[in-house]
């Protein structure tokens, strides 16, 4: 199936970490195209000024300052929402996308949470909001439907994953279940209408490869986040007694920068036709241990230091606190994932998933995102005491 030169995209999800640093690539790489965004607002206005707003921030983060004018100047938001009947657009906007197209799509939207008490935001997100937008937009005219998914769809499973789109036997939490029914549904209805897909798959999305920045708060850097707050909140008890933790020294966790995820979706999205219907994983080569990571982490934290060790009943009370609030991450670091990049041969992917950390680079993310969420604290206080 022949594709058409990519000039109009459609990104939902833009104002988040992903979808705005694909954002910002997809547009950096081709100067001619112009990005169609879906973005909540309850007037054009408010939509651009928030998607500018965010694109601006991710540039700067991202140590490409010089970028947002020209991005913002491509990027044009329109009003709108996953959960919404119609995804909330009006004639008008259908009208505009159907004249722009045909549209190259990455649907980058989803929830991150994973709890039964988040459920039904998870499935209204993750995958009514997944159907809904393949049932707005295919049928005004798209090129390609990319769908960013997530590597832990594999569920649990542990050792090699490959780019498959068969279902694992168990999953961990409801947002990889959640995940797994969207991929699916991409594939059913682009089948229906002779579209073409393609499933992108991010492994654990961290702070720009040289920065060290990220706009968001998610995975591994929110363990760190959640570590800081135990620190606080036992007045310092880490900063003389080392964090026990429950994992295996030699374990890997697949952390990739997210200007290499970023980088990966739009070299395959350039590779053109060779890349269709295809699974990618967006993952490392060079991941982590356990071992190093939590005395990367801690050590940026001013804390003690970490221990890892086996079971439960190894842990002291304030460590098997943070076992409690780790609840997400725990299955994430009890088995080493391998993921294969055997798609990496359909296109020519910037740096091949070689993503180097060390302590210097992780101790920069940590510190960064600590310091958010402590300005977002101080900020909740001086509201609610107001």
């Amino acid at each position: 199936m022949p594709t058409v030169t990519p000039r109009a995209l459609f990104i939902t999800g833009a104002t988040g970490v992903v979808g705005g640093a694909a954002a910002i690539e997809l547009l950096r790489r081709d100067p001619d195209a112009v990005a169609y965004c879906l973005v909540r607002g309850a007037t054009p206005e408010v939509a651009t000024r928030r998607l500018h707003d965010a694109l601006t921030q991710a540039a700067v983060a991202y140590g490409a300052p010089e970028a947002a004018a020209e991005v913002c100047r491509r990027a044009v938001a329109i009003p709108g929402d996953i959960t919404a009947p119609g995804l909330g657009l009006d004639d008008a906007a259908r009208a505009a996308l159907r004249a722009a197209g045909p549209l190259h799509v990455f649907h980058c939207a989803a929830s991150l949470k994973d709890t039964e008490e988040s459920l039904r935001e998870i499935l209204a997100h993750n995958v009514a909001g997944t159907e809904r937008v393949l049932e707005v937009l295919l049928p005004l005219g798209v090129a390609v439907f990319n769908h960013v998914s997530t590597a832990y769809v594999c569920g649990r499973r542990a050792g090699e994953i490959v780019e498959t789109l068969d279902r694992p036997r168990g999953f961990n939490n409801r947002y990889e279940q959640s995940k797994h029914y969207g991929e699916h549904l991409v594939v059913d209805h682009c089948s229906a209408h002779g579209v073409a897909w393609r499933i992108l798959r991010p492994a654990i999305v961290v702070g720009h490869s040289r920065t060290g920045a990220i706009t968001g708060v998610s995975g591994f850097l929110g363990w760190a986040v959640k570590l800081a707050a135990l620190a606080d909140a036992t007045r310092g008890a880490l900063r003389g007694n080392k964090l026990r933790y429950v994992s295996r020294a030699d374990v890997e966790l697949n952390l990739i920068p997210v200007d290499l995820v970023a980088e990966d979706i739009a070299a395959i999205h350039a590779a053109g036709d060779a890349t269709l219907g295809r699974v990618f994983h967006l993952t490392t080569t060079t991941p982590p241990r356990m071992d190093e990571l939590i005395g990367w982490i801690t050590a940026a934290l001013g804390l003690a230091g970490g221990e890892l060790v086996a079971t439960e009943a190894e842990l002291d009370p304030i460590s098997a606190k943070f076992h409690r609030w780790t609840r997400f991450e725990r299955p994430y670091v009890a088995a080493t994932r391998t993921f294969r990049r055997d798609g990496d041969a359909c296109f020519a992917s910037p740096r091949g998933g070689r993503a180097p950390l060390d302590a210097e680079l992780v101790g920069r993310m940590v510190t960064q995102v600590v310091a958010q969420w402590r300005a977002q604290q101080r900020a909740a206080g001086a509201s609610a005491a107001s």
